[in-house]
């Protein structure tokens, strides 16, 4: 009895092992980023549409009181200067921003200072992309990559982008399926 349920469950083994390695995209998720409607740090409406216009897109959130993530701008604004070409945007969250008008204005000061150019969302505490989404991160700066489809390729990036600039880039080759 003991030898068949061993053969039972090492064929089941087997079977599930061969059907995982049978998939090309087993790294690539299919969780949609969730629909949004939300102003930017300057007053104009961004929709979760935006992402249909490039190949990939990539999301940092951030918040005003995160070190690290005022830091990374100027490497984030490098990369979002040197994606364009590549028809890749990058969108800022700055958490915070939609809490009060002192944050906002702290958002945009900061935002100033590192001279970011990249759209930056100021999500409404209210909304769902806030409620649903945004107050489940575990941590800042986090980053994710989206397709132009509107799904999240891959986990989240947590910490600075830069020093896992590896698993970026293979991210967005994912998103754009090179």
């Amino acid at each position: 009895m003991k030898k068949s349920i061993c053969i039972l469950l090492a064929a089941g083994l087997m079977a599930g092992l061969s059907a995982c390695s049978s998939s090309d995209d087993t790294l690539v998720s299919k969780t949609p980023f969730p629909a949004f409607s939300e102003l930017d740090t300057q007053g104009n409406t961004v929709t979760s549409d935006i992402f249909a216009d490039y190949d990939a897109t990539i999301i940092n959130f951030w918040n005003n009181g995160c070190g690290t993530c005022i830091e990374e701008m100027p490497e984030l604004e490098a990369y979002y200067q040197d994606f364009k070409e590549q028809n890749i945007n990058l969108i800022g969250v700055a958490s915070d921003s939609g809490e009060s008008d002192g944050q906002l204005e702290t958002a945009r000061e900061i935002l100033a200072e590192k001279g970011v150019t990249y759209t930056n969302l100021s999500p409404d505490p209210d909304n769902e992309l806030y409620q649903d989404f945004i107050s489940q991160l575990a941590g800042y700066p986090t980053t994710y990559v989206v397709d132009s489809e509107g799904n999240i390729v891959g986990a989240p990036i947590i910490g600075n982008v830069k020093a896992q600039e590896d698993t970026l880039n293979a991210r967005l080759e994912q998103a754009m399926g090179d």
